[in-house]
């Protein structure tokens, strides 16, 4: 057979994370002469529709918890009769519990899979279970991700994950994003786009804001995103009621899960993008800060301390470390001259490295060397 050959990956939710933002991104650039893409998607959601947009077909799989075996195992052969019956030639795993379903179809289907893992897991049972299923090629997403699993026995290939830099450059103006969301239009912005949990660290964003000096009283937060995967549902709550405790509730905006052009339009029209969470394996609103040339201060958690150089395009506080956090915004907030050298060092540094079609194109290497060539059983692709 041969190309456009018709790959499928494997995606349990039906709301957009980063992954799910760089899964988008590469069905854009795929080049449609090679690759046709499909999608299984397990939960119902505003992915389902972007997919069908942008001319993804898209299959449903019933809806289950992992703890239901045979839920799981219905749905990987149900997974492996698409694949034989629509002529998949390879399923592309986007996390680590979508490895369960498309290793396990891709096995029992005789096509090979490609696994793209986001971020380190526990060394526990079920965990060695999961990665001792056999893919035909890893994909890790950063330098900690890519050791970790070098270091049980699952070789890799890391590949930054992809800004897509046309999306971000037409993004919503500020005088339309300052209208729609009530915000001051001549005050000075500063954002967070993470989902709305804990370890991103939405809290420690609004004690630097408060902590914020009466020269800087015009300075306006703005915290982007929501509860993804219907995780900490009440953290966004707390977080409103601690904007009301610090005194900065008429400074800060909550905006919810926006439209992406809403996002890119934040990003540009913020002085400083703050990112301050306690982990993270790489960041892609980190990323796409530094491309639209904001500079942005975070905690040095492996992803942000790559995307980051600490004071050529941004700063770094140790992790947790609420003091120095509040004192590197304040720092770079103090002296325009900074912004703008660190914004424009960002901007350089991001679209060298972390450009969507740098990204793609090692993605399709991949995936031509995997269908053309043999799987990792030894067993030809099926033709």
């Amino acid at each position: 057979m041969k190309p456009p050959y018709k790959i499928a990956w494997i995606s349990v939710v039906g709301e957009k994370g980063g992954a799910e933002v760089t899964m988008l991104h590469t069905f854009r650039w795929l080049r449609p002469e090679l690759f046709a893409s499909a999608v299984f998607l397990f939960r119902p959601g505003p992915l389902e529709a972007e997919l069908r947009d942008i001319g993804v077909e898209v299959f449903r799989v019933p809806t289950h918890r992992m703890r239901n075996v045979l839920g799981v195992w219905r749905a990987i052969l149900q997974i492996k009769r698409i694949i034989r019956e629509q002529g998949i030639r390879l399923i592309h795993s986007n996390g680590f519990r979508p490895h369960t379903y498309g290793g396990m179809a891709a096995r029992l289907a005789r096509v090979p899979e490609v696994w793209t893992v986001h971020s380190h897991e526990r060394r526990n049972l079920v965990n060695r279970l999961i990665w001792s299923i056999p893919s035909s090629q890893i994909i890790a997403n950063c330098p900690r991700t890519s050791d970790f699993f070098t270091s049980v026995g699952c070789p890799n290939q890391m590949i930054w994950p992809g800004v897509n830099l046309k999306k971000l450059e037409s993004g919503t103006a500020r005088s339309d994003l300052a209208a729609r969301y009530q915000l001051p239009a001549n005050a000075r912005w500063i954002s967070m786009a993470a989902r709305i949990q804990r370890y991103k660290g939405q809290s420690y964003f609004l004690r630097a804001l408060a902590a914020l000096k009466a020269a800087h009283a015009d300075v306006h937060g703005i915290v982007i995103g929501g509860a993804l995967f219907e995780m900490e549902k009440d953290y966004v709550t707390e977080l409103k009621q601690e904007a009301a405790n610090l005194g900065i509730a008429d400074r800060v905006r909550f905006t919810g899960f926006i439209p992406d052009q809403d996002v890119a339009g934040f990003l540009a029209a913020s002085e400083v993008v703050v990112h301050p969470a306690l982990d993270e394996d790489f960041g892609l609103s980190v990323a796409e800060a530094q491309a639209l040339g904001r500079p942005v201060v975070a905690f040095a958690a492996p992803g942000p301390a790559a995307i980051i150089v600490e004071g050529e395009t941004g700063r770094l506080a140790p992790v947790g470390d609420q003091e120095q956090l509040n004192r590197a915004l304040a720092a770079t907030l103090a002296d325009g001259a900074v912004i703008a050298r660190m914004g424009q060092a960002g901007r350089i540094r991001a679209r060298e490295l972390f450009g969507i079609e740098t990204h793609v194109r090692k993605t399709e290497e991949i995936y031509l060397r995997c269908v053309e060539g043999n799987n990792e059983n030894g067993r030809p692709p099926r033709s």
